[in-house]
């Protein structure tokens, strides 16, 4: 559990969800990867990439997980990416599904995140924390 939540790693298993999530909250994910994505997104391409995080995550060189809320229900998504070539900096990025509480629950989502992540990072690992929702620093 991360605070009320739930955490699955992404896996191409999940395709049909995960791609239902993401053309629905489209509006609040435009451009959080820093290109069009999920604008031009199929579900072919969605399975490609799920399949990536999941190899990814196996070979530890990248982590990337559902978000669960209490019920059980897909409410995002949350990554860490270390940075390639480089040793204790890396990437963290969430999002929430488009809904009515998706502000409130990106924030406490990240902040539990961010304490349940800690205890894992080298000490001080620097990270730039990306989200779909007002800015956060761990």
């Amino acid at each position: 559990m991360v605070g009320a939540f739930t955490l699955t790693p992404l896996s191409g298993a999940e395709v049909d969800e995960d791609f239902a999530a993401i053309k629905a909250s489209e509006p609040v994910l435009s451009g959080l990867f820093g290109d069009a994505w999920p604008a031009n997104v199929t579900r072919a391409d969605n399975l490609i990439d799920l399949c990536w995080h999941d190899r990814e995550f196996t070979a530890k060189r990248s982590f990337s997980w559902i978000i669960r809320d209490p019920t059980d229900a897909y409410a995002g998504c949350a990554y860490l990416f270390p940075e390639i070539g480089t040793r204790g900096t890396g990437k963290i990025v969430t999002w929430m599904c488009e809904g009515p509480q998706r502000l409130e629950n990106l924030d406490a989502f990240n902040t539990a995140f961010g304490a349940w992540l800690a205890p894992f990072l080298p000490p001080d690992y620097a990270t730039e924390w990306v989200s779909n929702g007002a800015a956060f620093n761990a």
